[in-house]
């Protein structure tokens, strides 16, 4: 347990400076803020993938933080929770990807979908 708890302040670290300068590889420098063409729709070019990378990289810290604390166990010798987990990276991979493919929203709606009917209790 003990040693769990020192993952902690190292995902809260990496969280912090991965997000600064993920977002920065992903926007570029200031005056060339975001790869869109010039005619770019606001919210299909820009806003979703900023979206998708926030918020994997809060999922990703939250999991391994409630791992590090021992509320969260993985167990990857079912096939539930390995196809999850494969679901939620081709969630969090396509909607990243809507940057520079905008038909990865139908893997990012396939992802939502899939996670939707199978967790549903």
């Amino acid at each position: 347990m003990e040693r769990r708890l020192l993952l902690l302040p190292i995902a809260w670290a990496a969280f912090g400076l991965g997000e600064v300068y993920g977002l920065r590889l992903l926007l570029g420098p200031i005056l060339n803020i975001a790869p869109t063409i010039s005619n770019d729709k606001p919210i299909g070019g820009s806003i979703f993938p900023v979206l998708f990378f926030n918020v994997a990289a809060v999922l990703v810290v939250l999991g391994v933080s409630l791992y590090s604390l021992g509320i969260w166990n993985i167990d990857l010798s079912r096939r539930k929770e390995r196809a999850d987990l494969g679901a939620l990276t081709v969630l969090f991979v396509g909607g990243v990807l809507l940057w520079y493919v905008p038909v990865a929203f139908f893997f990012v709606v396939a992802a939502i979908i899939y996670l939707l009917a199978t967790n549903i209790e």
